[in-house]
């Protein structure tokens, strides 16, 4: 991971908790990895399960989500999908 340098007048504001803005990027992308993972997880399972019948209000949730995160996506990365 990359360091901020913290500035003087940041390393003696009291209000300043060590925290840089690249700790708090880099722990997102943390919790983005780890629910991308429990999400795959919970789909497999849940296709697994013979009794398992989505609806039309699961699909559109999985719709919606991949919506949501295709978003972000440069159009060169929309391409590769």
């Amino acid at each position: 991971m990359n360091r901020c340098r913290v500035s003087e007048e940041d390393k003696t504001d009291p209000y300043f908790d060590g925290v840089t803005a690249e700790d708090e990027r880099e722990a997102a992308r943390e919790d983005i990895e780890t629910l991308a993972a429990d999400i795959q997880e919970v789909v497999w399972l849940l296709l697994k399960d013979k009794k398992w019948q989505p609806d039309g209000d699961d699909i559109e949730s999985a719709e919606a989500l991949y919506r949501c995160l295709t978003w972000h996506l440069t159009p060169k990365q929309r391409e590769a999908v």
